[in-house]
């Protein structure tokens, strides 16, 4: 077991471990459910299955950390620093996440439900599937993140960025999408019936075949949208996909900071 032997065994004993050295550990599938590791160095550590409902990880390193199937549920993980990190169907429902850097980071099938990501960069993050309902990510930097299938129903995205993303036949209805930049996302097959796309910036996005009942503040004339209309076909069949110029799912993810990483796939 890497990390401090003592910080770790400090861990164990009291559940108190602020501003420790974890990095590397083994933690995978202990009980640290309302554990102090506010500020701790956990990068590459593993927490795989581990139990850190309403544990203070505020301000913690877990960068590339193993949390696959763990439970945060309620934990405070206000301003963590978590780029790649594996969050793969890991809960983290009601969970304080405002401001962390999730960049690149693997969400896939996490339970996101009513947690407060406002502020947060998860910048080319993988999110397929993920549970994000009622979700704050007013502010939030999605830009070229995948959300397909994701559920965002009554989510808040006031402002956010998600220039770029994969929102194939993701669930929008009821999200407050007011101010958000969209453009270049893909909303192939969306749901966004009843959202709010007030002063949202659409231009270049792909809306085909998406469900835009009671949208309000959509501008439907709007040229820069690509909507569901083919190109002629000269003689033989069409195949239906050609003109959605869907994103290439090899293509790389870079942000401002020089941070770079691969993107993934369509689902």
């Amino acid at each position: 077991m890497a990390g401090n032997p003592a910080h770790i065994k400090r861990l164990l004993e009291t559940k108190q471990c602020q501003g420790g050295d974890l990095r590397d550990a083994n933690l995978s599938r202990f009980n640290l459910t309302g554990a102090d590791l506010s500020g701790a160095k956990m990068l590459f550590a593993n927490l795989n299955g581990a139990k850190l409902s309403k544990a203070n990880l505020s301000g913690a390193d877990l960068s590339f950390a193993n949390l696959v199937g763990a439970d945060l549920a309620g934990a405070d993980l206000s301003g963590l620093d978590a780029k790649g990190i594996n969050l793969f169907e890991s809960h983290l429902n009601n969970a304080n996440l405002s401001g962390a850097d999730l960049r690149v980071a693997n969400l896939v099938n996490t339970n996101l439900s009513d947690a407060n990501l406002s502020g947060a960069d998860m910048g080319g993050a993988n999110l397929i599937g993920a549970q994000l309902a009622r979700a704050t990510l007013s502010g939030a930097n999605l830009a070229g993140a995948n959300l397909g299938k994701a559920n965002l129903v009554a989510a808040n995205l006031l402002n956010a960025n998600l220039s770029d993303a994969r929102l194939v036949e993701a669930d929008l209805s009821d999200a407050n999408l007011a101010g958000a930049n969209l453009s270049s996302a893909n909303l192939l097959n969306a749901n966004l019936s009843g959202a709010n796309l007030s002063g949202a910036n659409l231009s270049g996005a792909n809306l085909a075949n998406a469900k835009l009942d009671g949208a309000i503040g959509l501008d439907v004339d709007n040229p820069m949208v690509r909507r569901a209309t083919p190109p002629a076909n000269s003689g033989g069949a069409s195949t239906g996909m050609s003109y959605l110029s869907l994103p290439h799912s090899g293509a790389s993810y870079s942000d401002s900071q020089g941070y770079s990483g691969p993107r993934f796939g369509l689902p």
